[in-house]
């Protein structure tokens, strides 16, 4: 797969089937316009592309904003990989802003892409104050000889998928449902650091992980999941939350990793949510706590997806 940031590289591959949109999640929505995007491409013989944006459009016009974002850029990249595409554009949103909707398609999509055909979701919307849509892009496709396919929406339990729904989902401890909506497990990516060591003191060693603010927090709790290390996948149990026992006051991630001992600060950690367990419970004492968290243990080993 290959990846552009500016018109003149992609320009060298064109012409192109193009679907476009912040693609935050990549979910079960997303893919279905990526299989359709491919599919033309392969009948036109042409190219199948992406065109999303290089950071989140909320976060270029409002600096310092933080989305809730489902996926790290580097998460979003590798699943646009598996999906078997052909190529990724990086559009600053900050340049294009401003364009209305028929500049958007001549001075981008046919002048620099050369573009066959658009694969766009029945909302799609762009240009300059959002005043392109669908039937925008059917016109300019009829005028300039590109085909437009319209994709209607993905529906589960009675719920179009979308990227606001599932980070509704994830905030409400909902990963199953989650799970639905995505096509695969809800996950974060962050790095090992130092904790307080009390999983230490209890004999449950724990690793803190810490992740980009912009990634949406999941519900806090206790959660069955699985973390992948060095490339290897392993069951484990996951705290979110501030450790009331102990009068903690910073939400912290932590996860016992099952039949791992290696020193792995600073290092990269994937965890994976399968299902909410429980609350956070505020014990009387550390061994009430350890008790607890022996029968997390017990359940999550008992526990199979």
């Amino acid at each position: 797969m290959l990846v552009y940031r500016t018109y003149t590289e992609a320009k060298n591959t064109a012409p192109y089937c193009i679907t476009m949109g912040s693609f935050d999640g990549v979910h079960i929505g997303h893919k279905k316009l990526i299989e359709i995007t491919i599919k033309k491409s392969e009948e036109l013989n042409c190219k199948s592309m992406v065109y999303t944006f290089n950071r989140h459009p909320k976060k270029a016009i409002i600096p310092g904003v933080l989305p809730e974002l489902i996926t790290t850029e580097k998460s979003r990249m590798r699943i646009f990989e598996q999906t078997g595409l052909d190529s990724i554009y990086l559009e600053d949103f900050l340049k294009i802003k401003g364009i209305n909707a028929q500049n958007f398609v001549e001075e981008i999509l046919i002048k620099n892409f050369k573009v066959k055909c658009i694969v766009a979701g029945y909302n799609f919307r762009f240009g300059k104050n959002r005043e392109g849509d669908i039937e925008t892009l059917k016109s300019l496709g009829y005028k300039h000889g590109f085909s437009v396919i319209e994709v209607k929406p993905v529906i589960i339990m009675d719920k179009i998928v979308s990227s606001s729904l599932i980070r509704e989902l994830i905030k409400s401890g909902e990963m199953e449902k989650a799970r639905e909506n995505l096509g695969r497990y809800f996950s974060i990516t962050g790095t090992v650091i130092h904790g307080s060591k009390r999983g230490s003191k209890l004999g449950i060693r724990t690793a803190n992980v810490e992740i980009s603010k912009n990634i949406v927090m999941p519900k806090t709790g206790v959660y069955f999941t699985n973390t992948v290390c060095n490339g290897s996948v392993y069951g484990s149990v996951t705290n979110i939350g501030c450790n009331p026992t102990f009068n903690g006051d910073k939400i912290s991630i932590e996860t016992h990793i099952f039949n791992f001992e290696d020193t792995i600060y600073n290092s990269e950690i994937e965890i994976i949510f399968l299902k909410w367990r429980r609350e956070e419970i505020t014990f009387n004492c550390a061994k009430e706590l350890k008790e607890q968290i022996n029968r997390d243990i017990k359940d999550r080993l008992s526990f199979y997806p």
